[in-house]
C-alpha cells in the first residue's frame, strides 16, 4: 500500500477516503520469522514501506518478539542514504521487571540496540518511536534485527507486528 497523492478536481474514491486520507499507512507482519544462530543483521521481510524524497515521517513501531532466555534480539532501521532516523524505545536491556532503569536516549539510523528475551514461549513487546527526515533520495525504510546472540533456538518476531506510519507535513 502506498500513500495517495490528490489532483484538484480530481473526485476520491472509496479506497483513498477510507485507506490514506490522513495519510496513514499501517505495516501489518503476516507471519513469523525467525533466526537461529546467527548475529548477522537481516532486514525484516515485512516491516517495510516505501520513502519519498525530502519528506519526513512519524514511525511507531509494536514489534513483538520471541526466544531464549540467552538469545535476545538486537534490532535497529535501514532506510536510503542520505535519510536521519531519530528514534528511541523502553526495550533496551532487560525486559523483566527487575527494577533496571529504561534508557530514553535517542538513537540513530545505524544505532542497533539490544534486548534481552524471557525464554521460549514467553512474547515480549518492543515499542519504538522515532521521526524519519528522507533527503533527496526515496526508497525503502524498514525494520532490521538479528539475535543478540548466536542461540540454537530460534529468536522470532511475530506475526500482528506493524509498523504505524504518519505522513508530516
Amino acid at each position: 500500500m502506498a500513500f495517495g497523492t490528490w489532483i484538484d478536481g480530481t473526485q476520491l474514491g472509496a479506497t483513498a477516503v477510507n485507506t490514506q486520507i490522513v495519510q496513514n499507512l499501517l505495516v501489518y507482519k503476516p507471519s513469523d520469522e525467525s533466526v537461529t544462530s546467527s548475529e548477522t543483521i537481516q532486514n525484516d521481510n515485512h516491516l517495510k514501506f516505501t520513502v519519498e524524497p525530502d519528506t519526513d515521517y512519524l514511525v511507531k513501531a509494536f514489534i513483538i518478539v520471541n526466544g531464549a532466555d540467552g538469545g535476545g534480539i538486537e534490532f535497529g532501521w535501514y532506510g536510503p542514504s542520505g535519510a536521519v532516523f531519530d528514534w528511541c524505545s523502553n526495550a533496551f536491556g532487560d525486559p523483566a521487571d527487575s527494577g533496571e532503569p529504561v534508557s530514553r536516549r535517542k538513537q540513530g539510523m545505524t544505532n542497533l540496540p539490544t534486548c534481552d528475551l524471557l525464554g521460549t514461549g514467553t512474547d515480549i513487546c518492543i515499542p519504538a518511536m522515532g521521526v524519519l527526515r528522507v533527503g533527496e533520495n526515496g526508497g525503502t525504510f524498514g525494520f532490521r534485527w538479528a539475535q543478540g546472540n548466536s542461540n540454537a533456538t530460534r529468536t522470532m518476531v511475530k506475526a500482528r507486528s506493524c509498523l504505524i506510519v504518519t505522513k508530516l507535513v
